[in-house]
């Protein structure tokens, strides 16, 4: 039994470097984890709400009676675009519901982008922008006629945290559009 006393203290001194490597193995693997983790996140949110604004661009083109467009006031090389469109709505008294005219418009200040109804006066909630996963960027939002009732789209976004872009272009055929002005 004397001879056991030296034992525990030689096995503790060479077990707790190995515990703390082990230890510190996981903590780093741990973090590798929720770094690749938070750039794939970020990733799929830069084509997630590329694909979502370009969608949502398209099907107020395609129900479009009218569509303007102008240079961006904000000095970017981006276009604004000015949709008008039949939709049901109700009419000014709430009594009845009615095919109406409404308007969207699309615009880039900030490196995002906004959408404004006819009956809103601001732009103050952007459909693009910041989230945990970083901050997105409109690089570039362009609209071109190649053809009657047709308009081609180009929409490129970047994200702050891959430094990823991703660049969308579509054409979408407006059957009911009777007015196309500024192209």
């Amino acid at each position: 039994m004397k001879n056991q006393k030296g034992y525990v203290l030689i096995e503790f001194v060479i077990a707790l470097p190995l515990i703390l490597m082990l230890l510190y193995g996981l903590a780093e693997m741990t973090l590798q984890i929720y770094r690749l983790s938070k750039v794939q996140a970020a990733d799929y949110v830069l084509a997630y709400e590329t694909q979502n604004v370009l969608t949502r661009i398209t099907e107020d083109l395609r129900a479009a009676s009218y569509v303007k467009r102008a240079s961006a006031k904000s000095g970017n090389d981006n276009d604004k675009i000015i949709i008008n469109y039949h939709t049901i709505g109700n009419l000014k008294d709430k009594s009845k519901i009615a095919d109406v005219i409404d308007t969207r418009v699309y615009n880039v200040a900030d490196y995002k982008i906004y959408a404004k109804r006819q009956d809103d006066d601001t732009f103050r909630n952007p459909i693009t922008g910041d989230t945990f996963f970083g901050k997105t960027s409109v690089t570039k939002l362009k609209f071109s006629k190649p053809a009657e009732k047709v308009v081609h789209i180009t929409l490129e976004m970047s994200n702050s945290v891959t430094n990823e872009k991703i660049k969308l272009s579509t054409a979408v055929f407006m059957p009911a559009c009777k007015n196309m002005e500024g192209f």
